[in-house]
């Protein structure tokens, strides 16, 4: 008995560093597309749209997509290149890793917690709140401990639109980040990402409950596709504030990429969504395959 419950203990103590592991290794993985997708959100388009005519007969313009736009990074800076501002967002997910997972033991979240098909729809969103803010409290606490190094990751990835090297390793940049624009530098943009992160909570949870609640029968299989259709609902509405984090960690801090023309000069986050939406540019790289032009944009391209 003894030597059993060591050995769950190890697999149990084994299982958060194999989740790490997991995740720098598809971070590490995907960071071509991420780092493409980064620069279609802060408004780098170096390739021209091109046409195509639908079954209907209408023609539309559309963006090369975010696979094309990686090998163009290749083809500019190399294999190296593609992964520039990976080492800040490994080390990252590393902090939001240890602390959420420091928080939640803290607090004690259940993350087994069944609802009885008994218990009464009170009962079961009660649950369901106190659970959602347990999981806002380790989110907050992971963005906030985490977000110096996006901000790191996200500025060396901009240096590719005009070509800079002023951020190019981790402490040297963090040290000129804090020396130009002092502490506060390092928390550029955090309330856009705070919100994408809480609202993804929130909504995750909320529509997940709702699903199993009230549309599926509560079977492993359709627990699973109520996660997922959750996730991706959760995703999608809180997309644009990723859009928003992105334009103003880079917005006016001295690289091309965040200065005009490129970009205009935000007094703060609102601003920036404000004018973004104004542009219809609120989801630009929601996409990885059909990355359409907004309307405002096709038609001054058709004068052209």
């Amino acid at each position: 008995m003894d030597s059993d419950t060591e050995n769950r203990r190890e697999e149990n103590g084994d299982a958060p560093r194999h989740t790490l592991i997991g995740k720098c290794v598809m971070k590490t993985l995907s960071h071509p597309l991420d780092y493409a997708r980064f620069l279609v959100q802060v408004g780098h388009e170096p390739m021209a749209p091109y046409r195509y005519r639908s079954i209907f007969g209408e023609e539309r313009l559309f963006l090369p997509n975010l696979v094309v736009y990686a090998k163009y990074i290749y083809s500019v800076d190399g294999f190296k290149g593609m992964y520039v501002g990976l080492a800040p967002k490994i080390i990252g997910i590393c902090i939001e890793h240890f602390s959420s997972s420091l928080m939640s033991d803290y607090i004690q979240i259940d993350k087994n917690l069944n609802v009885d098909n008994t218990d009464s729809d009170l009962e079961v969103w009660k649950k369901c709140a106190i659970k959602t803010s347990k999981e806002m409290i380790c989110t907050a606490t992971s963005i906030i401990l985490s977000h110096p190094l996006h901000i790191v990751s996200m500025r060396m990835m901009a240096q590719f639109v005009g070509y800079e090297h002023r951020y190019t390793l981790v402490l040297q940049s963090i040290s000129l980040i804090t020396r130009e624009e002092g502490v506060n530098g390092l928390f550029t943009a955090i309330i856009p990402r705070l919100l994408a992160g809480l609202g993804t909570v929130i909504l995750v949870n909320v529509a997940k409950q709702a699903f199993s609640r009230y549309l599926f029968d509560p079977s492993p299989m359709t627990l699973n596709i109520a996660d997922f259709a959750a996730s991706y609902l959760a995703n999608a509405a809180t997309y644009s504030f990723n859009v928003v984090t992105a334009c103003t960690a880079i917005n006016n801090c001295g690289l091309a990429a965040g200065m005009p023309p490129d970009m205009p000069v935000f007094g703060n986050w609102l601003e920036c969504m404000k004018y973004l939406y104004r542009c219809d540019q609120l989801n630009r790289g929601s996409s990885t395959w059909f990355r359409r032009v907004p309307q405002t944009q096709s038609k001054l391209l058709k004068l052209l």
